[in-house]
């Protein structure tokens, strides 16, 4: 095949990528990797009894779904005695079974708009989501019957649970806090999971009101609602997670000059987020994924987290590596 050709097939095959999460979602939709982690491997006939409201069900239409999330390694197929294809879980669908709410998040209608609107988004300095959806991704209104909001809260709280599992396990600097505010917490799971291993530590879960509103209750944890680029509680030590991520340069900044004067002298504030490089293929999704999504966020390389807080009066910033996809950043008000 020559150059020309291959790179003709080679855009052809980027350009048709954008169906597999859509697949994904139609079999979550159809609750097909739950009912698999229920009753095992099943075959498409055993689904297809299954599925509710099923009275007009087109077999062959679902059989190539599967097949194609076969072939995506989001499904597993073995061909049984009795000659029947039997479908199982791999430990890509595991998640999807458990936690599909990030899968529904950015397959939802409000980003997908949004992502149509990244060529006006470079041309007038606007930002693509504020621009179809009228409110940036956090200020979406729950009392307004928003289902979104819940979905947002659902997605954050699975992306943070592996995370937090792991940083827990290999990092050891929460040790030594007395009392730790997590900054932009959500629905505190992260604090429930600190104080769980370190209960000696009084934990302050902070997150916007509405957010904390419908947070569950964690043993030695408060919520408190209020706005981070207004101000942060105090305590001894701060941790933002997969917060920065989300806001340019410029809000960064108030967040964190917010955090330096809520941390006594000789204070830590312990960071935990993506490490932008360009020979990770996931970084560099996720920083499309967040001009979709928010306005100004962005992955960013250690050197530009370190700029973020030195400018924001922070020293002795240091990486401190986990084996997980975010990590540890520690820095102190001197």
């Amino acid at each position: 095949m020559s150059e020309d050709a291959q790179g003709h097939f080679d855009l052809k095959s980027m350009i048709f990528s954008l169906v597999t999460p859509f697949m994904l979602k139609a079999v979550v939709l159809l609750g097909i990797p739950e009912m698999i982690s229920k009753a095992g491997p099943l075959s498409l006939k055993q689904i297809v009894s299954r599925l509710s409201n099923a009275k007009n069900c087109q077999p062959d239409l679902l059989e190539r779904i599967l097949q194609f999330l076969v072939h995506k390694r989001a499904l597993s197929e073995k061909i049984e005695k009795d000659g029947e294809t039997y479908y199982g879980l791999t430990p890509i669908s595991k998640w999807l079974a458990e936690e599909h709410h990030l899968l529904l998040l950015c397959t939802h209608e409000y980003p997908m708009a949004a992502f149509q609107k990244v060529n006006e988004a470079v041309l007038d300095g606007g930002h693509a989501y504020e621009m179809v959806n009228k409110v940036r991704l956090w200020e979406h209104d729950p009392g307004h019957g928003d289902e979104y909001v819940e979905l947002l809260n659902k997605a954050t709280l699975a992306w943070s649970t592996v995370t937090i599992s792991l940083v827990l396990e290999h990092y050891d600097g929460f040790k030594d806090v007395k009392k730790l505010v997590d900054v932009g917490g959500g629905l505190g799971m992260c604090m429930g999971k600190i104080v769980e291993k370190y209960p000696h530590i009084e934990g302050v879960n902070f997150d916007l009101p509405h957010t904390v509103s419908s947070a569950p209750a964690f043993p030695g944890v408060a919520h408190v609602g209020g706005n981070m680029f207004e101000s942060v509680p105090s305590a001894d030590a701060l941790l933002i997670k997969s917060v920065i991520i989300n806001f340019s340069d410029e809000d960064c900044l108030k967040m964190l000059a917010n955090c330096y004067k809520a941390l006594p002298r000789g204070g830590k504030l312990i960071v935990i987020e993506l490490i932008y490089s360009k020979e990770r293929p996931f970084e560099m999704d996720l920083d499309m994924i967040m001009i979709g999504f928010t306005d100004g966020g962005k992955t960013r390389r250690f050197e530009e987290h370190k700029a973020l807080l030195e400018n924001s009066g922070f020293g002795n910033v240091s990486l401190v590596s986990v084996p997980s996809k975010e990590q540890v950043i520690e820095a102190y008000k001197l």
